[in-house]
């Protein structure tokens, strides 16, 4: 129980560090999801805004990692516990995150309006268009050790298989206590298997996504932004691979003790399969940090100022509600960079991005109704 107990307080307290942070991740010209120019990010108002931002989210976070914490061990090892608290903890840390950064965007949103910081700016966008002709190079190495854990837990399920009992335990409860079992057949003592081979199809192709994905060059620093942005994806792309090898990990662990080959308690539980997922989104969130959103935070050869432009970004708030929500009918991608966060948003008003909206939300139905 005190392994479960501390993964589930240090996730939250990396989300807590993670939201603290995202203001500082973000391009300059995009403070809480609002578009200005670029000579305009130094304003007072916007420092204001930060302190304030952070100096919310921290004890917020904090005092929901501890309430969370406190709620799992007052309710002991209920499976109803375990069930109940990380997902409420999580929306708590979500509806905190929400109220705090909507402020701040309208704070700044209004500082923009009234002082008319775009008021006689030259507008414009800037495209790299060498990314078609010069792609960056898939990192096919990186994809290698999940790849080959995988292929070492089939081999292993292959040699075990004659040796496994008339039924498998497929679920343990908050005591350690086994409370499902399956027949033994060869779809479910692989299904650890499968779900590898599943998430490292997944993961691999997200990494394609992210580098073939939509810049968002800085239209002042077009040369810069767009050495950020190469940065940006080919990084993003080996974090998704190594978070691929770490899950296998975690279903390996799974593997061996559906297959008896190691017993099962609640800290061999969390070490197995909740240390290794812990680390994959740890080195997911340092190298999101270490970018910044679109590579912003790299540093790259630009000294000179011979790439630097009189233009500023295009003024697009009008696309975005609350800096969140994309939609652009105009617009035929169906991702497009977050504006505050980390990773990529649908554009809600394109055919694609609806159509991927249904397809998720049908997914999610059915993976209740099968739960149920």
């Amino acid at each position: 129980m005190t392994a479960l107990v501390l993964v589930q307080a240090a996730a939250l307290l990396l989300l807590t560090g993670l939201a603290w942070a995202m203001p500082g991740l973000a391009q300059p010209s995009l403070p809480f999801g609002v578009r200005i120019p670029g000579d305009r990010a130094g304003e007072p108002v916007i420092a204001t805004a930060v302190r304030r931002y952070r100096a919310r989210v921290l004890p917020g976070g904090l005092a929901t990692a501890a309430a969370a914490t406190a709620g799992t061990l007052l309710a002991g090892r209920s499976a109803l516990a375990l069930a109940v608290v990380p997902p409420c903890a999580v929306a708590a840390m979500a509806a905190l995150c929400w109220s705090v950064y909507y402020r701040a965007h309208r704070t700044v949103a209004a500082a923009k309006a009234e002082h008319g910081w775009f008021d006689r700016v030259p507008q414009g966008i800037a495209v790299d268009t060498t990314l078609r002709t010069d792609p960056e190079r898939y990192p096919w190495a990186w994809a290698l050790p999940a790849a080959v854990i995988t292929a070492g837990t089939a081999v292993l399920g292959a040699v075990r298989y004659p040796a496994l009992p008339a039924t498998l335990v497929t679920h343990w409860d908050g005591n350690g206590r086994a409370d499902g079992r399956a027949a033994t057949t060869v779809l479910t003592a692989f299904t650890p298997v499968l779900l590898q081979a599943a998430v490292g199809a997944l993961l691999a192709g997200s990494a394609v996504v992210a580098l073939r994905s939509r810049q968002s060059l800085d239209a002042e620093h077009p040369r810069a932004s767009a050495a950020q942005h190469r940065g940006f994806v080919r990084w993003t792309a080996r974090g998704l691979l190594v978070l691929a090898a770490f899950v296998n990990l975690s279903l390996l662990g799974t593997a061996l003790t559906m297959w008896g080959l190691l017993g099962h308690s609640a800290a061999a539980d969390a070490a197995l399969t909740g240390l290794p997922v812990l680390l994959g989104v740890l080195v997911v969130v340092f190298i999101a940090v270490r970018t910044g959103a679109q590579g912003s935070r790299l540093t790259v050869d630009d000294t000179d100022g011979a790439g630097r432009t009189a233009v500023a970004n295009r003024d697009d708030d009008r696309y975005w509600k609350a800096g969140v929500l994309y939609v652009n009918r105009d617009d035929p991608s169906v991702f497009v960079p977050k504006r505050f966060g980390i990773g990529w948003t649908l554009n809600f008003g394109s055919r694609g991005g609806r159509l991927v909206t249904v397809l998720l939300l049908v997914a999610l139905l059915a993976a209740v109704l099968l739960l149920n």
